[in-house]
C-alpha cells in the first residue's frame, strides 16, 4: 500500500493539468492555498483523507484513482 500512497502527488498534478487548472484554481475550489497544492504535488506534504476526497470530487473520480498510477487522467 505504501507504493500506492506515493502516487498521489503525480496523480493530482496529472488530473489538474488534464483539467486545464492552475494550482491556484484547484486551491480555490478545495479551500486550500496554492502553496499547499504545490507541496502536495511535489510530495513535500502528506495529504489527509478530507483533502483527498475534496480533490477527487473536483475531478469526478474515486479517491482510489488518485492513489493509483494505472488510470489515465484524460479518460
Amino acid at each position: 500500500m505504501a507504493k500506492r500512497l506515493e502516487e498521489y502527488p503525480n496523480r493530482i498534478r496529472e488530473f489538474r493539468l488534464a483539467n486545464d487548472m492552475t494550482q491556484q484554481q484547484l486551491a480555490d475550489v478545495v479551500g486550500m492555498s496554492a502553496v499547499n497544492i504545490g507541496h502536495l504535488e511535489l510530495g513535500r506534504r502528506d495529504i489527509n483523507l478530507s483533502n483527498l476526497r475534496m480533490i477527487a470530487k473536483v475531478f469526478g473520480v474515486p479517491t482510489a484513482t488518485l492513489l493509483s498510477a494505472r488510470d489515465n487522467p484524460k479518460g
